[in-house]
C-alpha cells in the first residue's frame, strides 16, 4: 500500500498483555503490532490503553510499549464506588472517535482486541466513514461479531510453547537470595531474574509459580515495622536436608 496512506495503531493492552500472559505464558511483542500497522502505511497515531492501577504486573509490561514508542494511556477505573468502573473500553473508543474527526487523512484504523464491544465502531467506521479497518487479535479470543463488522481480521501467531526458562538456574537463583537477603518477594524476584537472564517475564512468573505449587519454595508474611511483606522462603524441611540434619 502507498506509504502517503496514513495509518491509525490502538492497543487494547489490557486483553494483550492478560491472554498472551494467561493463555500462552509469555509478554506481548508489540514490535509485531508495529510491523502490522505499517504494512498498511505511514503509522501517524500508536496508542495503548489499560488500567495500570490494576495489575502490577501490567504497570512492569507497559515499557514494552515505550521500546516501541507507543503511548500508554492509563485509563485508571473509578474506585470510588462498591463498584469498580473500568474506563479502557471509554477511553480508547473516545480516541478512536477523537483521531477520525480530527484527522481526516487517515485511512486504516488498526484496532488490536477482541472485545466485541467494538464491533458498533467497527462497523461505523467501515461503512459509514469509508475507513479501512482492521482487527488484530489473538486465535480463539476474538468475538465473532468483529469478523463480521472489520475490513479484514488478522490472528496474531503466537509460540504456544513459549520461552524455556532453566528451573534448575531459577531455582539456585531464588535461593541464593533468600540466603543473603531478608525480604526477597515474588515480583522483585521475577523483575531481577528476568532482567539479568535476559528472559521474558512472564514465563519466569509461570516457572516460578510452579517450584512453589511443588513445594520447592514457600510464601510466608513477614512483619516489618512499615507493613506486612509476602516474602519467599525455603521450606524447613529442605533447609534441614541441605544443611545435612
Amino acid at each position: 500500500m502507498a506509504k502517503e496512506h496514513k495509518v491509525a495503531l490502538f492497543i487494547d493492552f489490557e486483553y494483550l498483555f492478560f491472554t498472551t500472559s494467561n493463555q500462552y505464558g509469555v509478554s506481548p511483542k508489540p514490535e509485531v503490532l508495529i510491523d502490522i500497522a505499517s504494512e498498511y502505511g505511514e503509522l501517524k497515531v500508536a496508542k495503548a490503553f489499560a488500567d495500570l492501577t490494576s495489575s502490577e504486573e501490567l504497570r512492569r509490561a507497559a515499557y514494552l510499549l515505550r521500546t516501541q514508542s507507543i503511548e500508554m494511556v492509563d485509563a485508571a477505573a473509578d474506585r470510588s464506588r462498591d463498584r469498580v468502573k473500568n474506563y479502557t473500553d471509554f477511553a480508547m473508543l473516545d480516541a478512536i472517535y477523537g483521531t477520525y474527526l480530527d484527522q481526516e487523512d487517515i485511512g486504516t484504523f488498526v484496532i488490536v482486541t477482541g472485545d466485541g464491544h467494538f464491533s458498533s465502531v467497527v462497523a461505523r467506521l467501515r461503512v459509514r466513514c469509508k475507513k479501512n479497518i482492521v482487527i488484530v487479535g489473538l486465535p480463539h479470543f476474538i468475538n465473532r461479531e468483529l469478523y463480521q463488522s472489520a475490513s479484514e481480521v488478522r490472528e496474531l501467531d503466537i509460540d504456544a510453547d513459549g520461552p524455556v526458562i532453566d528451573r534448575e538456574d531459577l531455582t539456585t537463583f531464588v535461593t541464593n537470595s533468600i540466603q543473603t537477603h531478608p525480604f526477597v518477594t515474588f515480583n522483585k524476584t521475577v523483575s531481577i531474574y528476568s532482567k539479568v537472564r535476559q528472559v521474558d517475564e512472564v514465563a519466569v512468573r509461570k516457572a516460578l509459580a510452579s517450584l512453589i505449587d511443588e513445594g520447592v519454595f514457600i510464601q510466608v508474611v513477614e512483619h516489618t515495622p512499615q507493613a506486612d511483606v509476602r516474602v519467599l522462603r525455603i521450606p524447613v524441611e529442605t533447609e534441614a536436608v541441605a544443611s545435612g540434619q
